[in-house]
């Protein structure tokens, strides 16, 4: 019979490679001189920082007790195109304001909660009862950014044409933070009803 653990492994390596890669981003964001006008921006950006560390620490640790060691080795191995597509949402050479910047993390993020979604499912499938409780927790870490993210943008957007001499609709900041929100809960209502249709129809 084949080690459920041994299965598991890529899995693990490709969420190491995912985070590690879009840390490597955000350090960068973090010395930007665009991002450090916007405190709520650097804000966010740290808390991204920090989460991602931890988020790496853990799954390190997991790893240790798997075939083949830590996440030093697992990097190596990952899928490359998973690492592609971050490299896609990331450019080095280019040169962006703050809005941006973390429009590219909640892109990241975005990706790295469908792959906590995917490796949540797996661990679970696979009767590993630690690794599933984990990847839970770090789904809902990641999330509760990309929602903080999505809220934030709309401020700081109408902050950067203001302070680049457009006449700004004074409220709009916080009126497309409210549609925003109304949007989400209205998503999120539809599909309840449509789970809920789903059962009766079974």
């Amino acid at each position: 019979m084949k080690d459920n653990r041994e299965v598991l492994r890529p899995y693990i390596a490709d969420m190491v490679a995912v985070e590690k890669h879009i840390l490597e981003a955000v350090e960068r964001q973090r010395n930007d001189d665009d991002v450090k006008q916007f405190p709520d921006a650097l804000r966010l950006v740290g808390r991204i920082e920090s989460t991602l560390k931890s988020h790496v620490q853990a799954l390190d640790s997991q790893l240790q007790g798997y075939p083949g060691g830590g996440a030093a080795g697992a990097v190596k191995q990952a899928v490359t195109g998973v690492l592609g597509a971050i490299a896609g949402v990331y450019d080095k050479v280019r040169k962006d304001t703050a809005s941006r910047a973390l429009r590219d993390d909640y892109t990241a993020l975005s990706l790295a909660s469908v792959s906590y979604g995917m490796l949540h499912a797996t661990a679970l499938g696979l009767t590993q009862g630690t690794m599933a409780e984990l990847s839970r927790h770090h789904l809902e870490e990641i999330n509760s950014l990309i929602m903080e993210l999505g809220l934030a943008l709309p401020r700081i957007v109408l902050k950067e044409l203001a302070l680049e001499g457009y006449t700004v609709e004074t409220g709009a900041a916080e009126l497309a933070v409210k549609n925003l929100e109304e949007t989400w809960r209205s998503s999120a209502q539809r599909e309840k009803a449509g789970v809920a249709a789903g059962a009766l129809n079974r």
